[in-house]
């Protein structure tokens, strides 16, 4: 198995934060006929940067709701991420874990995960990429188009969207510009770009108003409920904001409630250990 991969503190944060969020969502469903799907899904498990603690990754989060998803679909980058979370997902009590491998841009990877979710089945998608560049809306616009179920409700999507330290840092770089035209499917962002250039918008500004375009495209598919989150995090700024898209209400309350305050991670002396033995 591959040696897992260094986190910060930021990341076990976000880690810790999705473990009660999904928890909550899954205790909330009508019923147990919802899809879970994982489109950047990493190999299982992770390691706390200068420490020596290995915590679970967010597949794994899911996995360990006390209240089971129908199927799980994961999507991991490469052939050795694949095969450690074969390993770890292994001991769980279902047998409905499918593993793909590839990027989820690709047309042909994403059918094969559509193909897994019946056409009647609610489904929730967690969408954390590594960097804007590996986002494109042309994704987005495929899992709202692929997933209605019965009620005629499109698929919950939670979008760990990648602001600070990723995209605002190659906002006015040449050589992205393709890139953050991608990841909005248009170019209304340059209008942005310029605003700031110009010292028309501060930072802050800037921040919001690109998190509220890409919100703005969201609602454009026809989600009736689009709301976004600044999480809080040890790190002064974010290293990321959090956006909702759902046909149901109930999931910003669920977000808020897990984002909204500050908590021990594992590796830290007041961490609240689980009993595993219950």
């Amino acid at each position: 198995m591959n040696k897992p991969k260094q986190i910060r503190k930021w990341t076990c944060h976000k880690l810790e934060c999705f473990a009660e969020y999904i928890e909550a969502y899954t205790r909330a469903l009508d019923n147990n006929q919802c899809c879970y799907l994982e489109l950047y899904a990493g190999g299982g498990n992770c390691i706390c940067k200068g420490t020596d603690c290995v915590i679970e990754d967010s597949a794994l989060r899911a996995l360990g709701t006390g209240t089971r998803f129908a199927k799980y679909i994961l999507i991991t980058r490469d052939s050795q991420e694949a095969k450690s979370l074969k390993q770890l997902t292994a001991p769980y009590e279902t047998a409905d874990i499918e593993i793909i491998t590839g990027n989820c841009f690709n047309e042909k990877v994403l059918q094969q995960a559509f193909d897994l979710i019946p056409r009647s089945a609610s489904s929730f998608a967690l969408i954390d990429p590594p960097g804007y560049r590996k986002l494109r809306w042309s994704t987005i616009r495929k899992l709202e188009t692929h997933s209605s179920d019965w009620k005629g409700h499109k698929i919950d999507l939670l979008i760990i969207f990648p602001l600070e330290m990723a995209l605002l840092r190659n906002l006015t770089r040449p050589e992205c510009q393709a890139s953050i035209t991608r990841l909005y499917g248009n170019r209304k962002w340059e209008e942005i770009k310029q605003k700031r250039l110009e010292g028309k918008i501060g930072p802050d500004e800037m921040r919001r108003q690109l998190v509220k375009l890409f919100k703005a495209g969201l609602r454009g598919l026809g989600y009736k409920y689009v709301e976004d989150f600044k999480p809080a995090s040890p790190s002064r700024q974010p290293f990321y904001h959090l956006i909702m898209a759902s046909d149901s209400k109930r999931g910003a309350k669920m977000i808020s409630d897990a984002w909204d305050k500050e908590r021990y991670l594992p590796c830290e002396l007041l961490y609240p250990k689980k009993d595993k033995t219950k």
